[in-house]
């Protein structure tokens, strides 16, 4: 107990002591079987006798008002409105369309967690509990999988997409998964379910190990905001030898879309990531060693802000092997007069022939990605034109994709505006475009460059 306590006030870092975040007392809190709810607009705990001692109780009462913001901030982020029972009971949950009119339309930064091993209980029932990104993954489950056998490619801990294939009447599911914690949670989850029979979990990396026989059927979810950055296609082309000669993927296709934006200016003047982005971005950084100028999603995106056409930015076609590098052109037409500050860039996953999942039509587990090129931005007229050559190259992990666009605004009086931008994996560059200086000048991280983080967020 003593051991909890002192882990929910204070840890040591090489410069001093700091008070843990709101994320980290929660899961300190959680992890003592402390479950707390909001009811009637007011925090309220439940925990076994002995265990809510009173030094915990005063921390709990100092910190009520940053722990109703955040539960509050966690249902909006959840998008289903039921982050847990636990955490908001159910005489609390509104239906889908009051939380869609409730939302809040201020834009917030996220980083791309999907690329990082830093996915827990809230990133989880986020996934989890996307249900238009289950609806069409049903569709397609549904159509292919009847008396198949099928691999399922990083099951993740709720074996969601292999439960969704039992359900179908899969003859056989072999559900892979690398990391051991989420193999072990996603076991618990089948043998509760009573699936064990249907469904068989191999611990270890897709790329290195075998199942017993050749599937008829390949189900994954390894695309991130922009379909490749998780390694998707290092990944499936290595997944081709589980199938058999016919066999089939799920999902079909993973086409990233591209168009160029103009943000409201509150939003470019003061960047920042809110407590929860914030806590993911340092996560983010301690995994890697080191604070990077990360890639940036953004959550209540207006489709206002768009002021081009639109084009295609990666294409990744499941039904073949994927090329591994790529390089694409990109035309687009300025729409309206208006500053140009950047580049959208944005997921349509196709599951099957006919379902698209594209993430600024309805809001998903998936963000749409902001490129800040130019900051401050440029003005552009209607009928501008934009040129540029889109790539993507292997970082040096040989996994995930580093990106880059290079091309030119050619206005209507023909003058042109060059520019060039890169999209990094985790490459060590810092603060090197203004709108990320602007966004880590604002001291909500503050990072040592050593191979370790030694502050929290402030």
């Amino acid at each position: 107990m003593k051991r909890h306590l002192l882990l929910a006030q204070k840890k040591n870092t090489k410069r001093g002591i700091y008070k843990v975040t709101t994320v980290e007392f929660l899961t300190l809190l959680n992890g003592l079987s402390i479950k707390i709810w909001i009811e009637n607009d007011q925090l309220r705990y439940r925990a076994l006798k002995g265990i809510m001692t009173s030094d915990i109780k005063q921390e709990f009462v100092e910190r009520k008002t940053e722990i109703l913001t955040f539960l509050k901030q966690a249902k909006d982020i959840i998008g289903d409105n039921r982050l847990v029972a636990d955490v908001i009971p159910q005489k609390n949950i509104m239906s889908k369309s009051q939380v869609e009119c409730q939302k809040p339309s201020q834009i917030e930064l996220w980083p791309s967690v999907a690329e990082f091993f830093v996915y827990d209980e809230f990133l989880y029932y986020a996934l989890t509990n996307d249900q238009r990104r289950n609806h069409s993954y049903k569709l397609a489950i549904n159509q292919l999988v009847k008396d198949k056998v099928v691999v399922d490619i990083g099951t993740g801990k709720d074996a969601i997409l292999a439960r969704f294939c039992a359900e179908a009447n899969a003859q056989k599911i072999y559900a892979i998964e690398m990391s051991e914690k989420s193999y072990n949670l996603a076991k618990a989850c089948i043998n509760n379910l009573g699936l064990s029979d249907k469904i068989t979990l191999i611990l270890g990396d897709a790329t290195k190990v075998n199942i017993p026989e050749m599937a008829d059927v390949c189900v994954s979810e390894i695309v991130g905001p922009i379909g490749g950055v998780e390694g998707a296609a290092v990944i499936l082309n290595n997944a081709r030898r589980f199938l058999k000669k016919d066999g089939v993927m799920i999902p079909t296709r993973s086409i990233t879309k591209i168009a160029s934006v103009c943000l409201p200016d509150e939003f470019l003047h003061n960047p920042g990531f809110t407590e929860i982005p914030a806590y993911y971005t340092h996560k983010i950084f301690e995994q890697v060693g080191y604070p990077f100028d990360l890639r940036l999603c953004l959550k209540n995106f207006p489709k206002s802000s768009i002021i081009s056409t639109s084009s295609i930015f990666e294409d990744l076609n499941f039904t073949d092997a994927i090329d591994i590098e790529y390089s694409l052109e990109v035309n687009l037409t300025i729409l309206k007069d208006s500053r140009l500050d950047g580049f959208l860039v944005w997921l349509n996953l196709h599951t099957i022939e006919g379902e698209v999942i594209d993430v600024i039509e309805h809001e998903y587990c998936w963000l749409p990605v902001y490129f800040p090129v130019f900051c401050p931005g440029i003005q552009a007229s209607e009928g501008d034109k934009i040129e540029a050559i889109c790539s993507g190259l292997l970082c040096d992990n040989n996994l995930n994709p580093d990106y880059k666009i290079e091309g030119s605004m050619i206005r209507k009086t023909g003058e042109k505006i060059n520019f060039k931008y890169s999209s990094y994996h985790y490459r060590r560059e810092f603060k090197q475009n203004h709108f990320y200086e602007l966004l880590f000048s604002q001291n909500v991280l503050d990072f040592s460059i050593n191979n370790s983080v030694t502050t929290a967020m402030t």
